[in-house]
């Protein structure tokens, strides 16, 4: 005869298959559950943009306020010569130490980057110097500047600040970076660097001045110039005679 398993082991058997189908349908209750969220989701993100797209209209208006603060007149005496578009990045660090540089206490780093267009003219009614020797006509140019102040391009500006560990100004070291961002690039406007990368262009834009300008309203000179030399003043060294001449423009390359 089979032995009958006791009452009081068949009691927690039961129990733990209970428990075992009731993880089982909690599971499968969640899993249903979420792809039902799941579903409900993307049908209502497909109801809300239907109803973006056929039944909200949306208006966008942007408002300009102006109040003109200064006008000048240039005097028809400034002749643009160059242009140039770089990025530049402008970054300000400010570290804090206690007793002495003893104890640091972070440095906040402030970063702005942002596409600038730069802008180079002479003026008309600086000195020139217009010689003719060999065929060549040798043209001492006007100072090279910088057109103030340079056009920022904020659709490209990119800024980003970090306070160091003790320090919670982040916002604030931003601020003034923006603040005097101008007044910096205004500065490298003029900077040897800057005034170096645009030298050639100037060059050309001034021998094709002097070709359309000068040399046309006299017949005699044109025909005995085959080159132009353009010269600018910080080219010259103080004994006034060029390190280097700058390079000759042929008037063929200039139609």
């Amino acid at each position: 005869m089979a032995e009958e398993t006791p009452a009081s082991l068949q009691e927690p058997a039961r129990r733990s298959g209970c428990w075992r189908l009731l993880g089982i349908l909690l599971a499968l209750f969640l899993i249903g559950g979420g792809l039902i969220a799941w579903k409900f989701t993307d049908l209502t993100r497909l109801g809300l943009e239907w109803m973006n797209s056929k039944l909200i209209t949306q208006d966008i208006n942007e408002t300009f306020r102006q109040s003109v603060t200064r006008i000048a007149s240039t005097d028809g005496d400034i002749l643009e010569v160059a242009t140039m578009e770089t990025d530049e990045t402008v970054t300000k660090y400010d570290m804090k130490t206690l007793f002495n540089q003893t104890v640091y206490l972070g440095t906040t780093i402030s970063e702005i980057r942002t596409p600038v267009v730069y802008r180079y003219h002479i003026k008309l009614s600086d000195k020139w110097q217009l010689r003719v020797e060999n065929g060549q006509c040798i043209v001492h140019a006007p100072q090279l500047r910088p057109t103030q102040p340079p056009a920022i391009r904020t659709d490209g500006m990119q800024k980003k600040s970090e306070a160091g560990w003790l320090r919670f100004n982040a916002a604030e070291n931003l601020a003034e970076l923006e603040k005097n961002l101008t007044p910096t690039l205004e500065k490298r406007a003029g900077n040897r660097s800057h005034l170096n990368l645009v030298r050639e262009s100037s060059r050309k834009s001034v021998a094709e001045f002097v070709k359309k300008w000068f040399l046309q309203q006299d017949p005699t000179l044109r025909d005995q110039v085959q080159s132009i030399t353009v010269i600018f003043p910080d080219e010259i060294p103080p004994n006034g005679q060029p390190r280097t001449l700058p390079p000759t423009l042929p008037l063929s390359d200039h139609p």
